[in-house]
């Protein structure tokens, strides 16, 4: 099964007329083994387009932790998540696979990601609902916006810009570019 996500930040106004550069991102995923995606984002933005390919792999804690049980994949992923709600654990995923340029660890509605060689930190959180619910999780899940901190990345455009992204998710998305 193949799964898209389109991304379109909300574009801020920086002077009353003018606006932000609206960038839009379409994030394809096929399964390749349990829990490894081969992960494809293009990225548009002010008529260029940037396209990332990379293997996502989930992480089990075990794995994580003790070393048993990730196998091989974490070792080639690019991109490693795992479910956590330790603080530290993507510093400790991402000292225990240097290879990886983003490591995720999330929980509920925090996930908390290292992105780079130097591994750079960024903390996402979803927005609370009006009724002020915790830990309510995403509606993208977040191994999706670790793909998309990938990408940024790669394009070198600043991962905090994820910060104001939306994201819309939907199968066969076509954007018509």
């Amino acid at each position: 099964m193949t799964v898209r996500a389109v991304v379109a930040p909300v574009a801020v106004p920086v002077v009353a007329p003018v606006a932000a550069p609206v960038l839009t991102a379409v994030v394809t995923a096929t399964p390749e083994a349990r829990g490894v995606e081969r992960v494809r984002v293009v990225l548009r933005r002010l008529g260029t387009e940037y396209v990332d390919e990379h293997v996502r792999v989930e992480v089990p804690i075990a794995g994580a932790d003790a070393g048993a049980g990730a196998g091989d994949w974490a070792r080639l992923g690019d991109v490693l998540h795992a479910e956590s709600a330790v603080p530290w654990h993507a510093v400790r995923l991402g000292a225990r696979y240097p290879g990886a340029l983003v490591v995720a660890a999330h929980h509920g509605g925090v996930c908390r990601v290292r992105m780079g060689p130097r591994g750079a930190a960024l903390v996402l959180r979803t927005a609370l609902p009006a009724w002020g619910a915790r830990g309510a999780r995403p509606g993208v899940p977040w191994p999706v916006w670790a793909s998309l901190a990938h990408a940024f990345l790669v394009a070198g455009l600043p991962p905090r810009g994820l910060a104001g992204a939306r994201v819309v998710c939907g199968v066969g998305v076509r954007l018509g570019w």
